[in-house]
C-alpha cells in the first residue's frame, strides 16, 4: 500500500507540523569518504541552510535518529553515509507496518563503494547534490524530484526480515569476507591495498589455488529458470546501476529483482567475465550453459550457509530456504 494513500491522510495539525519542520541531514562521520573531511563540510553546509544535522556513529544512534524522524513526521531527510548505514535505515523503514508514513530520502555518497548512492543519485558529488536539495526544500520544489524504489527483502526462517539493495553469495561472499579480514589484520583501509589483494585472489583462482570452493546451492527464479549444483557466482539487486560499466545482469524477464547466478560448470567463465560484468550477455551465456540472469519477482535459494547484504555479512541455516523478493516502495529524491 502506498504510504501517501489519501485514505491514510494525517490530521491537518500533523501536516502543518511536518511542513514547518526543517530538513534533516544525518551524517555518519565514520563512513569512508565522510571521515576524510566531507562530514564537517556537509555539516556546515546543512546548518547554513537551516537544516537540522544529526550525527550518528553507531547502529543504536541511527535507529534512534530514524525513530525521532518518524515521530515528528520530518519529511525531508538527507543521508551522508556508506552503504551499510543506508541499508540499516532502509531496513528500519521497510519493516514498518503496511501503510505506515515514511520520509523522503536523499542518499549522498559518503562511503567507500557507494553503490546505492550512485544508483539513486547518479553522477554527482555529495556537496553539490546536498546544496541543490537544500535549495529545493527551501523553495518548496522538493516533490518534483521524487522517485519511488524498493529494496530487496531477505526472508529466512529463524532470522529477522532484512532489507538491502545488493545481495551476494557463493565465491563473491568468500572474497568480500577475506578482503575485510585482510584490511582488519593490516589495519589498512586504502583502496590500493584492497585492489592488490583482490588481484592476487583473482590470479590464484585462475590456477585453482585460491583456497575457496563453490557451494552447492539450489537457485529457483521461477519463470526465469533454475540451477542446482556448485554455484560460482550469485548476485541480486534492485539497483539499476545507471552509472559506470558494472551491471552484471541480462536484460531479460519481468520484475524488480535482478539476479545473476553462474554455475561452476559454466563454460568459458573467465573469458566471458567482461561480458558478464557489463551485462552484454552472448547468446551462449544462457541457463542451459550455466548462466542464469535477468529480472524476476522472487528467488528461492536452498543450501545457503552465508551471504552479504550491502557489505554486511550474515549466516544462514542451509536446511531452510532463503527467499529474496522486494519490500515496500520508499520515496527517494533525485535533485
Amino acid at each position: 500500500m502506498n504510504a501517501r494513500d489519501p485514505a491514510l491522510a494525517t490530521p491537518d495539525c500533523a501536516v502543518v507540523a511536518a511542513a514547518s519542520t526543517p530538513p534533516c541531514l544525518i551524517v555518519n562521520p565514520r563512513s569512508f569518504n565522510a571521515s576524510r573531511g566531507l562530514a564537517a563540510q556537509a555539516t556546515a553546509l546543512g546548518k547554513s541552510h537551516g537544516a537540522e544535522v544529526v550525527i550518528v556513529d553507531s547502529p543504536d544512534a541511527t535507529r534512534a535518529a530514524i525513530a525521532t524522524i518518524l515521530a515528528r513526521r520530518q519529511r525531508q531527510v538527507m543521508l551522508l553515509a556508506g552503504d551499510g548505514t543506508v541499508c540499516a535505515i532502509v531496513d528500519q523503514l521497510s519493516n514498518l507496518p503496511a501503510g505506515a508514513w515514511t520520509p523522503d530520502l536523499l542518499v549522498l555518497p559518503g562511503g567507500r563503494t557507494n553503490l546505492t548512492a550512485a544508483d539513486l543519485v547518479p553522477g554527482g558529488r555529495a556537496l553539490p547534490i546536498l546544496k541543490r536539495a537544500l535549495l529545493l526544500a527551501r523553495e518548496q520544489r522538493w516533490d518534483a524530484a521524487v522517485e519511488e524504489r524498493c529494496a530487496l527483502r531477505i526472508a529466512h526462517s529463524g532470522a529477522p526480515m532484512r532489507h538491502g539493495f545488493f545481495f551476494s553469495a557463493a565465491l563473491i561472499d568468500s572474497v568480500i569476507r577475506q578482503c575485510h579480514q585482510h584490511r582488519a589484520e593490516l589495519k589498512s583501509h586504502g583502496d590500493l591495498s584492497t585492489m592488490a589483494y583482490l588481484l592476487r585472489l583473482g590470479a590464484r583462482s585462475l590456477i585453482g589455488r585460491s583456497g575457496m570452493s563453490c557451494p552447492h546451492l539450489d537457485v529457483d527464479a521461477g519463470a526465469r529458470g533454475r540451477q542446482s549444483g556448485a554455484i560460482r557466482l550469485l548476485l541480486a539487486t534492485t539497483l539499476l546501476h545507471r552509472t559506470g560499466l558494472f551491471d552484471p545482469y541480462a536484460p531479460h524477464g519481468q520484475g524488480d529483482v535482478r539476479l545473476t547466478s553462474v554455475s561452476e560448470a559454466a563454460p568459458r567463465f573467465w573469458r566471458s567475465m567482461p561480458r558478464l560484468l557489463t551485462g552484454r550477455y552472448a547468446r551462449a551465456m544462457n541457463p542451459d550453459n550455466g548462466y542464469l540472469s535477468g529480472r524476476c519477482n522472487q528467488v528461492t535459494i536452498g543450501g545457503l550457509t552465508r551471504y552479504m547484504l550491502d557489505g554486511e555479512a550474515f549466516d544462514a541455516d542451509p536446511s531452510q530456504p532463503v527467499i529474496i523478493s522486494t519490500g515496500p516502495r520508499l520515496r527517494f529524491i533525485r535533485p
